[in-house]
């Protein structure tokens, strides 16, 4: 009987025991705050909202904004619009790609409100485009509305003749064709108004437009120098910013235009 009462006693004092250990653990678990994963600091800066060619001016619509980890912003991130707006862009930017200050320079309003800049031509180019100057002899490229970062198709006409196989003079005709297409303006020439009478008059004179300098392939620099040279009348026409294709068009001459609108040749009258 007391063996079995000792028993008793032993297990009642071991059931406590576990119950004073288990509510220990519970006591220190309680107690010591449970370690939170760290979170990783970020920042907001600011990228492109689309994708954006180079030697394009930034636009306000073109931006937005993403939260980056601090380790991972490059060097010469933007964080603010306003440090990008009316910039000009040197490099090719991907929808959500960080906008870098080394790669954006300063562009100015002209008295006409052509966009110019100051930055030295040669960093104006892309790597494998030369620059060469189409002499503003149009009325478009007169007027003050093609700025840097428009892109420009050129056209041309002159007149084209040839020999027959005996060495004679053909009757030959005007040609006129679009030579080089989707041409990046990079820089606008032009020269100060002249200074004519005070005031507000003179300020918004509006400088002459001299030419407008192209960033193309040698070959094609050399293609516009012949057309120049040769004395044929060469002119622009504007591109939307979202016009990029290259056209098929065909060379235009009397036969084509005979042909499109079905133009018949008169019969000369017969004399009486």
């Amino acid at each position: 009987m007391n063996l079995r009462r000792g028993w008793i006693w032993y297990l009642a004092g071991l059931l406590l025991a576990v119950m004073a250990g288990l509510a220990a653990v519970l006591a220190l678990r309680q107690a010591v705050p449970t370690a939170q994963p760290s979170r990783t600091a970020t920042r907001p800066v600011i990228v492109a909202g689309r994708d954006l060619a180079a030697r394009q001016i930034v636009t306000q619509d073109a931006l937005g904004t993403r939260e980056m980890p601090l380790e991972e912003i490059p060097s010469g991130a933007i964080f603010r619009s306003e440090d990008a707006v009316g910039k000009f862009s040197l490099q090719d930017l991907k929808a959500g790609q960080p906008l870098l200050a080394q790669n954006l320079i300063a562009a100015s309003t002209g008295p006409g409100g052509t966009i110019t800049s100051s930055v030295q031509l040669a960093m104006l180019l892309p790597t494998d485009k030369v620059a060469v100057v189409l002499p503003a002899g149009d009325l478009l490229s007169q007027s003050g509305d093609v700025s840097i970062g428009d892109h420009v198709d050129i056209l041309a006409s002159l007149l084209v003749a040839g020999k027959d196989a005996a060495g004679k003079d053909l009757a030959g005709g005007q040609v006129t064709l679009m030579n080089l297409q989707n041409v990046p303006v990079v820089k606008v020439l032009q020269d100060a108004p002249a200074s004519s009478g005070s005031g507000q008059a003179a300020q918004q004179q509006r400088p002459k437009i001299t030419g407008l300098v192209l960033a193309v392939d040698p070959q094609d620099g050399i293609i516009m120098k012949y057309f120049i040279d040769s004395g044929a009348k060469v002119s622009i026409d504007l591109r939307s910013p979202k016009l990029t294709v290259t056209f098929d068009v065909s060379p235009v001459t009397l036969g084509y235009l005979a042909d499109k609108y079905k133009i018949t040749v008169p019969k000369p009258l017969e004399s009486r």
